[in-house]
């Protein structure tokens, strides 16, 4: 259940140095993010805000408690005419935020963005097959798995992980 403090809104461009940072810290932990500390730059992230806000191919929300950020999310759509009726979900929620339904209450107004827009059917995310928790998360919210890449992901010296494919039918 989430935290009674808290909200969610619309990320802002001057969000941006406290997310990329906040993903830096998760990405500390092998097999939350794909993406390497180093990897993750504040103006990429500045720049993905304005460009789903300002040119309306998806959402990004940032969640707050007692007035700080501790998680964001967002939902940015495929660019090829054939998929331009798929969003492609991507979630963090702040290190000593997780497991308090933060993630929960991002993933929940994003759907509902996602069911109100015509133009969004379908719903994907890639989740690594270490993040049960996350994976919960997902099934609990009517996602399925679609398919599984193994040992996509490098996290030391002959250590991988799978990347598992889920997604959730929206439209019509």
């Amino acid at each position: 259940m989430a935290p009674e403090t808290l909200s969610i809104r619309r990320a802002e461009a001057a969000d941006a140095p406290h997310l990329a940072s906040a993903q830096r810290e998760i990405a500390r932990v092998p097999g939350f993010l794909a993406s390497r500390p180093d990897e993750i730059d504040d103006d990429a992230v500045r720049r993905m805000i304005v460009a789903l806000h300002g040119g309306g191919r998806g959402a990004y929300l940032v969640a707050e408690e007692a007035g700080a950020i501790v998680g964001h999310a967002l939902l940015d759509s495929l660019t090829l005419a054939v998929t331009s009726h798929v969003v492609r979900l991507t979630i963090a929620v702040n290190v000593g935020a997780q497991g308090r339904g933060v993630g929960r209450a991002l993933m929940e107004e994003l759907l509902l963005w996602a069911r109100s827009n015509p133009r969004v059917e379908k719903v994907e995310l890639q989740v690594r097959s270490s993040n049960e928790r996350a994976i919960g998360l997902y099934r609990s919210l009517g996602f399925v798995e679609e398919g599984r890449k193994s040992r996509r992901l490098k996290i030391g010296p002959g250590e991988y992980l799978d990347d598992v494919y889920m997604a959730l039918w929206v439209g019509p």
